[in-house]
């Protein structure tokens, strides 16, 4: 059976594809591309359609050798905020790019995520102010992964109405849990929805330092 997807003269990434190769034995084809910096090479089809490679390789040691910081902390935090929010085969996209959180344009390049944030202090992640907003210099910073727990959005799956209270079917009572720090450090059950509430933000107070209010809207 011929080959459906035609790609000649599309361009993926520092790929341009200018001709057919061979079809390989279980029928994805191998297409001839052209590399930005001249280099030539049979690539899969389905890597260049699926974004798995961008270049012969000369885009990665460019990053290496402008600003020495491929594979750091920083650099990997950086990597994470792209494939969310960009690419739809990423498993967190539907929580990011899927529901409309963008990267700013200067972000799409390491150089300016770095020169904005800087490098990433030891022990701490990037973290939004406004969870319904994307990513940019004045919505982000260097944050505990407590902070991030603290600012997550409420799962559409709540159906308590109160962030960390779920139903627990098996013992007919409503489920108090909050992580801090990594783990988790609060785990009672409650017959009401007002004491489950209530324990829920007395936990914060204590574990997280914030005042909330007992029965918070949903996000």
């Amino acid at each position: 059976m011929p080959n459906k997807i035609e790609m000649v003269g599309k361009v993926f990434g520092r790929w341009t594809v200018f001709d057919k190769s061979h079809k390989e034995k279980y029928g994805d084809m191998q297409w001839l591309c052209r590399c930005i910096c001249g280099n030539e090479k049979a690539v899969r089809g389905s890597h260049l359609r699926n974004g798995l490679t961008k270049s012969c390789g000369c885009l990665r040691k460019e990053n290496q050798t402008r600003h020495g910081m491929y594979g750091t902390v920083t650099y990997i935090a950086w990597a994470h905020i792209i494939q969310r929010c960009t690419n739809s085969k990423d498993k967190n996209y539907h929580h990011y790019g899927g529901r409309g959180i963008t990267v700013c344009e200067e972000w799409l390049n390491f150089e300016g995520f770095l020169n904005d944030m800087g490098e990433c202090p030891k022990g701490l992640t990037i973290e939004r102010k406004n969870n319904e907003l994307g990513y940019f210099k004045e919505n982000c910073c260097w944050d505990t992964q407590t902070a991030q727990v603290r600012n997550q959005r409420m799962s559409n799956r709540n159906k308590t109405g109160v962030r960390g209270v779920s139903w627990d079917k098996r013992t007919k009572k409503y489920l108090v849990q909050l992580i801090a720090n990594g783990r988790r450090c609060f785990f009672r059950r409650f017959t009401t929805i007002p004491e489950a509430a209530a324990a829920r933000a007395a936990a914060e107070l204590k574990y997280w330092h914030k005042e909330t209010s007992p029965l918070r809207p949903k996000e």
